[in-house]
């Protein structure tokens, strides 16, 4: 088995121009570690260029994902725009099956907020659910930004199979840890 983690974009409490990173973005590392260090699987997190809102396009992205190892045995993990982006990724490349998808907040700009349509022209459907092993797996929390609130219930919409887990005051899962996720991702 191993692990892909796709990670979203710069937000409002980053600066694009002078590359500020939030530090409290290190669920993912968190992550990484735990999975390597309790179940001895390499978790890889590709870096994808233009990582804002306004600059990030799908063809860049889709070229670093290209280069990566996915095959039967992989999980994708995508957080945010990285979620989204997974289920693009998933339905341009119909050949492609994997072992489980897990979204976290996933963001598919249903506002039509970014420039270079990176969501746009793709199927958004359940017969994706049928190129995985173990299903797709969605968490979400009632308090997150609006703009996501809206994708993820238009994935549950279009993807009525989707496993949903609901969380209460997780924001957008901007946290030093997830362990909520371990139980999730079927190790």
């Amino acid at each position: 088995m191993n692990i892909i983690f796709c990670h979203g974009v710069m937000g409002p409490d980053e600066d694009w121009n002078n590359k500020t990173y939030n530090e409290s973005k290190s669920w993912k590392d968190w992550l990484q570690f735990t999975t390597e260090a309790e179940h001895d699987i390499l978790m890889q997190i590709p870096r994808f260029p233009h990582a804002h809102a306004l600059h990030m396009k799908y063809d860049e992205w889709e070229k670093i994902m290209n280069t990566q190892d996915i095959n039967t045995d992989t999980t994708l993990i995508g957080h945010s725009a990285g979620g989204g982006f997974i289920l693009k990724y998933m339905a341009t490349h119909p050949d492609l099956h994997v072992r489980q998808i897990v979204l976290v907040a996933p963001w598919i700009d249903t506002d039509d907020f970014q420039p270079f349509g990176f969501y746009k022209n793709f199927d958004l459907n359940n017969d994706l659910i049928s190129r995985t092993k173990l299903g797709i797996n969605m968490m979400i929390s009632d308090d997150d930004m609006p703009h996501i609130i809206s994708s993820t219930e238009k994935i549950m919409k279009n993807m009525p199979d989707i496993n949903v887990h609901r969380f209460s005051g997780y924001g957008h899962f901007i946290l030093p840890k997830l362990p909520e996720i371990m139980p999730i991702i079927k190790f």
